[in-house]
């Protein structure tokens, strides 16, 4: 290949390595413009989750006081609910009293309370002592008494029992039954009426809770997005160095050219100087007259040898 050959090989390659290097840059010049523009929405993402996360205590705030107050409420429902219980529990317990003496009265025949027969035996036992009687009134008497006697003492077993209590006794009871569940319902309506405020309280409190929702999945969402575009800054900072690489790979090869261009021009020069030299040297030796540029070359070349 001729030196002009080669010349013009080495244009053709380095405006085709020039064009390159220019493509790189500007995919440089491009991914800087890109990083900028991906951290300010990163920026914009992160304020956007710094904010509904700070929305979120405010919110959890508000729910505290309908929280305390439902958890109060829960209280005295519980408070209300024993008492209830009980209650409803003395009333039974009750119920079960009186119909366990209904049945032993029922399993008597002509009850007579034990007070009655002790009257009666203290009114035959005073006239036997204080009255002047015949002999069979006298036996009358004697065997009332033993009849009493032995009443008392069925009296006495049956009252035992039923624990002192009598038929008239039988009322006080259904009165305690009635009080007893009179109170337990006036219990349950109180406990009702709260179970109905503390229910309120709840629907507020799930009220704040849904708000809550969105505002954390939206805050989830908004930091997603920043980490997404700090990954793709991440992505576009590690292409800028192949870039990089690239760009100084071109240069390089750039140099290499130049060098090559330069050592081939400084070539040509030579090879072009000492044609010069050597013409001068002829039309010296031939008496002919020598231009400035052959004086130089033949001079500058140290003379006639």
């Amino acid at each position: 290949m001729s030196l002009a050959d080669s010349s013009t090989s080495q244009k053709d390659e380095f405006g085709a390595v020039i064009e390159q290097l220019r493509k790189v840059q500007a995919a440089i010049r491009a991914c800087n413009r890109a990083i900028r523009e991906t951290k300010s929405k990163a920026w914009e993402w992160r304020d956007r989750r710094d904010e509904l996360r700070g929305e979120g205590p405010s919110i959890r705030e508000q729910m505290e006081e309908p929280r305390a107050e439902r958890e109060k409420l829960n209280a005295e429902v519980a408070r209300l609910k024993r008492l209830r219980n009980a209650e409803v529990e003395k009333a039974r317990a009750l119920q079960e009293r009186l119909q366990e003496i209904r049945g032993e009265f029922a399993e008597l025949d002509d009850y007579v309370s034990l007070e009655e027969l002790q009257k009666r035996f203290r009114e035959l036992e005073w006239r036997q002592q204080t009255t002047s009687t015949s002999i069979d009134e006298e036996r009358e008497i004697l065997a009332e008494m033993s009849h009493l006697t032995l009443a008392m003492e069925a009296a006495a077993d049956v009252e035992e029992r039923l624990g002192g209590v009598h038929p008239e006794d039988l009322d006080q009871l259904w009165q305690q039954i009635q009080e007893a569940r009179n109170k337990a319902q006036e219990y349950h309506e109180q406990m009702v009426a709260l179970v109905e405020k503390a229910q309120q309280k709840h629907q507020k409190i799930i009220g704040f809770s849904e708000s809550l929702g969105p505002t954390r999945a939206e805050a989830q969402e908004a930091h997603q997005q920043f980490v997404l575009c700090l990954q793709e800054v991440d992505e576009m900072r590690a292409r800028i160095e192949e870039l990089r690489d690239q760009e100084s790979k071109l240069r390089k090869k750039l140099d290499d050219i130049r060098a090559r261009r330069r050592a081939e021009r400084e070539k040509r020069e030579r090879q072009a100087m000492e044609e010069l030299t050597e013409r001068a040297r002829v039309k010296q030796k031939a008496g002919q007259r020598l231009s400035m540029d052959e004086l130089r070359a033949l001079y500058g070349q140290g003379g006639e040898e």
